[in-house]
């Protein structure tokens, strides 16, 4: 059973992506935590511990991924996939996060096992409203249970 300390892991590989999403962060005046991962390999990194060192702490898992699916080194379906295959992420909440409308994007997320498909706002007032649903949603103590997957 792992401990939740860290709220979200935003995975995006966009620089001015990530400074608008913490700016609506600091906007809304949100308490979540937040740790970006600037692509793929890196959040695999940061989701799973190298528990081939003796006394090494196992990575703290966030109480929700953000994940883009256009990432260098390692998409998100290849991030999504590796997540669902290791009994440790499994069952962590994982939220597509993209620019994409493709329906077969979101078809394949879900089929991967995605919690979720959103389309990132254009617009900084959506984006802000985006972060407090997500928030709402994931974050609550009452609604921050694993949703099973598949």
């Amino acid at each position: 059973m792992s401990i939740f300390t860290l709220d979200i892991l935003l995975v995006e590989d966009s620089r001015s992506d990530v400074e608008l999403f913490m700016l609506a962060h600091q906007v809304n005046g949100s308490a979540a935590t937040i740790r970006v991962a600037r692509d793929g390999m890196e959040a695999v990194e940061a989701l799973h511990s190298d528990k081939s060192r003796p006394g090494d702490a196992p990575n703290v898992l966030p109480r929700l991924v953000l994940l883009d699916l256009n990432m260098p080194r390692l998409n998100g379906f290849e991030v999504l996939k590796r997540l669902r295959a290791d009994e440790r992420t499994r069952q962590l909440p994982v939220v597509i996060f993209s620019g994409s409308d493709q329906r077969s994007d979101m078809l394949e997320a879900e089929r991967l096992g995605a919690n979720g498909y959103v389309r990132k706002p254009v617009e900084f007032e959506n984006l802000c409203a985006t972060l407090a649903q997500f928030e709402r949603d994931w974050l609550s103590a009452d609604l921050a249970p694993l949703h099973p997957t598949g």
